[in-house]
């Protein structure tokens, strides 16, 4: 009996076991579930958090939408870039909250979501779109797409590309623009003349090429320095483009030359009278710093379509115009001509035989009488150069001299120049005549490195004393205060050379330079010496000179003498030298003989 209580309790026990056991893991399983649930919830918040907080941090702006363009959400990048309020956006349609553009058209923003989500397609605007900010109106450059949702409705990115699109617009100006003037260069030239042009074949129009270069603007930059040459290619680019329209195109072509388009013309002589206004306005003096600067423009005019009508012929034309201009009068306008083609080949046949000129012996040196007027004799010559053409016969400096200065063979012609000058000394002193041979130097031979060297190595060579040739040099030279020229006229001095200066008084030079520099002699010009014995004429000037010069330590040298009144009144002034057409012309150093003789004549 009690064994049967025991196996009874037992299995009561059991029981109660198995079903506490069951209410255990019942309740295990209900509290496992409800902590599941629990983090689960909190974890789908976490992911929502996450995926807010990348919203916000997103650097582009993001709008939701529904699949109408109504307004879900917006991050604070796109109320900011829209120029709304925190609590502005949703419940609105797309196209009121973020009025954009593309090209200058209006984007209609709820279409696009509308057919972004019925294609299920990306659509993308990379440039060309504008945003215009409710704020204040500001336009801001934008790239911008809009993508389909899976769960319907689509979200619209937009980048702010502002900056990018400014560093790439200036990358283009840069590419398309002069740095020093800001003027379009070359290429964009010729990127708005092929538009010119097919706009007046369009219209049976008429247009005009100006090649524009400024006379004697390389004397500027050796002279004075390239900082004023700038100032001055600035200054002068800003009177071009005061003389022209909006519509009309300014460009610098390079260096000191500019390509101006004119369009929309109604005569040839429309073109010629833009032309005159810029020779005009360029006359005007160009104030540079402490300088007064007197500055000249030559212009060349080719028409379309009376002239050509291909572009690069056009540029062509109107450059050989500008050329014509400069060669007859410089600081005018010249019409192309089509002689003027003619004259251009010449120039060139010109250039290749100046080439072959020198290794051919051609060169010959002249030399014109100096007079010392005190004693009335004949004390010194100036070398002046003549080319032997084999066809033209004999030619003056004035008709290749500008060809040798632009093409650099002045420097072994003037080297050429100095050793037959001082040959020339030598021979003339084993004859016992000691006469002072000037020599003119240009401003690329006087820069010239180891200039006195090799002037030394020509004395030295030829057995003459440096006191027996005088070097004559443009005042304009020494301006330059981007050259030593102290040092080397120091060292002209050291060889024993005489140094005169010349041009005095009609460029900028001043007191100043006579007073730093070492020189010997300044030479009055012959615009000067022209006023003396005229009625009504101005001899001031030369008497300011003469007067002055003794005080500084110079003795003075009067150019272009061509009558015995002025060759007397010079002497009545004090003047030192003198030569000129009525002393005698230049001749060949076999007629020194006579040249000497004559100065007797004329001192009995």
């Amino acid at each position: 009996m009690t064994a049967l209580l025991l196996a009874l309790c037992l299995a009561l026990a059991m029981v109660l076991a198995v079903l506490l056991a069951c209410q255990w893991r019942a309740a295990r399983m209900w509290r496992m579930r409800h902590a599941t649930g629990v983090v689960l919830q909190a974890a789908q918040a976490q992911r929502m958090a996450d995926a807010l907080a990348l919203l916000h941090a997103l650097p582009a702006a993001v709008i939701g939408t529904d699949h109408d363009g109504v307004v879900r959400y917006l991050n604070p990048r796109a109320s900011a870039m829209g120029g709304l309020q925190s609590d502005d956006g949703p419940g609105q349609a797309v196209t009121q909250l973020l009025p954009l553009f593309h090209d200058g058209t209006p984007i209609d923003a709820a279409r696009q979501v509308r057919d972004c989500v019925a294609r299920q397609e990306v659509l993308e605007v990379a440039r060309g779109a504008v945003l215009l900010r409710h704020l204040d109106g500001k336009r801001i450059d934008v790239q911008y797409s809009c993508a389909p949702l899976a769960q319907g409705g689509a979200v619209l990115l937009l980048h702010d590309v502002s900056a990018r699109r400014r560093a790439e617009q200036q990358l283009e100006f840069i590419a398309h623009h002069d740095g020093l003037t800001g003027l379009p260069n070359r290429l964009h030239f010729q990127i708005r003349f092929e538009h010119g042009i097919a706009y007046a074949r369009r219209h049976q129009g008429l247009l005009a090429v100006l090649f524009v270069d400024i006379d004697r603007f390389k004397s500027i930059n050796d002279s004075l320095g390239h900082d004023v040459g700038d100032q001055v290619l600035t200054e002068f680019a800003r009177r071009i483009q005061q003389c022209v329209r909006k519509v009309d195109t300014v460009a610098r072509q390079g260096g000191d030359e500019f390509i101006i388009l004119l369009t929309e013309l109604r005569t040839a002589h429309d073109a010629e009278r833009v032309a005159e206004k810029i020779v005009r306005a360029i006359a005007a003096p160009f104030v540079i710093g402490e300088y007064s600067l007197s500055v000249a423009a030559s212009v060349g005019v080719a028409l379309y379509p009376d002239d050509d009508d291909d572009v690069n012929a056009l540029i062509e034309k109107a450059d050989l115009a500008m050329y014509a201009a400069k060669r007859h009068a410089p600081g005018t306008c010249q019409r192309y001509a089509p002689r003027m083609q003619t004259q251009s080949y010449s120039r060139t046949i010109l250039e290749t035989a100046l080439r072959h000129a020198l290794e051919r012996n051609e060169f010959v040196l002249y030399y014109q009488p100096r007079m010392d007027l005190k004693t009335r004799r004949i004390t010194g010559v100036k070398a002046l150069l003549r080319w032997k053409h084999p066809e033209l016969g004999l030619m003056m400096p004035l008709d290749f001299l500008p060809v040798l200065e632009e093409s650099a063979l002045i420097l072994p012609v003037g080297a050429w120049v100095l050793a037959t000058a001082v040959e020339q000394a030598r021979s003339w002193i084993a004859q016992g005549q000691m006469l002072t041979v000037s020599v003119s130097l240009s401003a690329r031979q006087f820069y010239q490195r180891d200039i006195a060297r090799n002037f030394a190595a020509a004395l030295e060579a030829a057995g003459v004393p440096g006191h027996c040739i005088e070097l004559e040099i443009a005042a304009g030279i020494l301006i330059d205060s981007n050259q030593n020229c102290e040092l080397i006229l120091r060292q002209f001095r050291q060889l024993g050379m005489a140094i005169a200066i010349s041009d005095f008084g009609t460029g900028d030079a001043s007191l100043t330079y006579l007073k730093r520099f070492p020189t010997d002699a300044v030479k009055i010009e012959k615009c000067f010496v022209d006023d003396l014995g005229k009625p009504g004429g101005d001899s001031a000037v030369v008497r300011a000179i003469v007067a002055m010069a003794p005080t500084l330590g110079l003795r003075t040298i009067a150019g272009g003498v061509e009558s015995g009144e002025q060759l007397e009144l010079l002497a009545e002034m004090g003047c030192d030298e003198a030569f000129g057409y009525f002393l005698g012309r230049a001749v060949a150093p076999e007629d020194i003989e006579a040249l000497l003789k004559s100065s007797e004549a004329i001192q009995n």
